[in-house]
């Protein structure tokens, strides 16, 4: 355990939950829907984890997306919807456009962590990078998000946009700019890296 890196440390506790939990993904999953209630901060991403090792398959697409949004209110499932995401890019995105929408800011926040290119920590999405258009419609409905947690999310994705594609997250900016002071505060740190590296066309916006 203490030659354990801190993911690693959690991946060895989901496999052990996997392997006391009944074996249909069914009955486990309920077992830790339930235990999960009152499970609050990063120590419980197993729970998201133990979707994201044991909850692939076809089949229980729909009963994981929904544990994922249920168990991301507790604690986050950004890096457990990573592999859902490069399974089946147009399907996952259509959800993360709804969970944009969601009433819980902490699923909000999923919408726009769990996609960004570059996320820390977790599986890079090489098809965002090269392409990061299918992120927009997720990132528009969150431009004007009353909580900072949910801003703070959209603007690192636009920072993490920025060192990819430059000229989309300007165009971006230009538009969004002036519209309302959240949206302001996203843009400006949004483009924190393009600032930094003296971009006329960024230091021309601010």
């Amino acid at each position: 355990w203490e030659s354990l890196e801190l993911k690693q440390r959690m991946r060895r506790v989901t496999l052990a939950l996997g392997h006391r939990l009944p074996p249909r993904y069914e009955e486990a999953l309920d077992i830790l829907l339930t235990a999960q209630e009152g499970c609050v901060g990063f120590p419980y991403l197993i729970f998201p984890d133990f979707v994201e090792v044991y909850g692939q398959a076809d089949e229980h697409w729909d009963i994981s997306i929904k544990a994922l949004e249920v168990f991301t209110k507790g604690s986050s499932a950004e890096f457990a919807v990573r592999p859902f995401i490069l399974r089946d890019p147009e399907r996952m995105m259509r959800q993360m456009q709804l969970w944009s929408m969601h009433e819980n800011e902490h699923v909000r926040r999923l919408a726009s962590e769990g996609c960004r290119p570059r996320l820390p920590w977790a599986a890079a999405l090489p098809m965002f990078k090269k392409d990061p258009a299918p992120i927009f419609p997720v990132l528009e409905p969150l431009k004007e998000d009353p909580s900072l947690y949910v801003r703070k999310s959209v603007a690192n994705n636009l920072n993490d946009i920025a060192k990819d594609h430059p000229s989309l997250v300007l165009e971006t900016a230009r538009r969004w700019k002036g519209r309302h002071p959240h949206t302001d505060w996203i843009v400006r740190r949004g483009c924190r890296t393009l600032i930094r590296n003296a971009v006329p066309e960024a230091l021309a916006l601010f």
